[in-house]
């Protein structure tokens, strides 16, 4: 596990619990939304998760909610990341990591917490999520919650870093061919658009030269080269925040724009995620 750093004390912004409530209020709620939840549901909220997972460490650094038309929330359905300032994926070259610990939850009575692992890389201040196949979804169902079985859960995920740490370090040693790449940037473009490649529906789509090489065009120094970690992290970024022009061919071009929905993010991710770790 030498690839990893512990008890490493970085400069970081965390939310303070008033900035959670500004951006995230449904965290705070303080009774179920749906009227129509079964008596046998403990309603837990999800300041009671922050709070405990500040007991482990793990402090809150960026959050959402999903929005209904106006200013009416019609559905529940939200999210915090977690960050804990002592645990680090140390990178070559630079390229350093925090793992982050993604939290979606629904005060419905219909969804159980849901834990995902993510990674925030600090040389382009950008996140990923990693996709189930790889790295376990954990879920606290709210009957019976407990801050052991929290715990016990935030553990496996720490103790999961090396198998984190081994697939990323495949990832650099897979050196792809300029046809792969080609292939890898367009069947992001078609999971951006809701299409899964190598359906029917995906034949019908095919983006012209100009956006593929867009698309690879790296950022910064940093990710410039050929092994699959650092060309997915260009096409996911690409993806994900948008600032790139696109066009079907012979389509007009359009500008893409970044992913608004983190319900969409956290989608996109994981199947971005899946498309280069098959790849390996």
């Amino acid at each position: 596990m030498s690839d990893v750093m512990l008890s490493f004390k970085g400069q970081q912004e965390y939310m303070t619990k008033d900035q959670l409530k500004e951006v995230c209020p449904l965290a705070f709620a303080d009774a179920p939304t749906n009227p129509k939840v079964s008596g046998k549901y403990l309603f837990v909220n999800t300041e009671t998760i922050v709070d405990d997972l500040d007991k482990l460490g793990w402090k809150p650094v960026q959050a959402a909610q999903r929005k209904g038309r106006g200013k009416t929330t019609i559905f529940s359905k939200h999210m915090v990341a977690f960050q804990n300032p002592d645990i680090m994926i140390k990178g070559k070259d630079g390229d350093d990591s925090f793992p982050r610990i993604i939290m979606t939850n629904s005060h419905d009575g219909m969804q159980a917490f849901k834990f995902s692992v993510g990674i925030f890389r600090l040389v382009c201040s950008n996140g990923l999520v990693v996709a189930d196949e790889q790295f376990s979804d954990f879920k606290i169902k709210h009957k019976g919650y407990s801050f052991e079985e929290l715990r016990g859960v935030v553990n496996e995920a720490v103790a999961d870093l090396p198998n984190k740490v081994e697939v990323l370090n495949d990832m650099k040693q897979r050196i792809l061919s300029s046809q792969e790449k080609n292939k890898l940037a367009l069947d992001a473009m078609l999971i951006r658009a809701g299409i899964v490649p190598g359906s029917e529906k995906a034949k019908k789509f095919n983006y012209d030269d100009e956006t593929i090489i867009d698309i690879l065009d790296p950022k910064r120094d940093e990710d410039k080269g050929d092994d699959l970690w650092r060309v997915f992290n260009v096409i996911q970024e690409k993806i994900t925040q948008g600032d790139f022009h696109a066009a079907l061919t012979g389509a007009k071009v359009r500008k893409v724009r970044k992913i608004k929905s983190f319900e969409k993010d956290l989608k996109v991710n994981k199947e971005l995620f899946k498309l280069a770790t098959a790849l390996v």
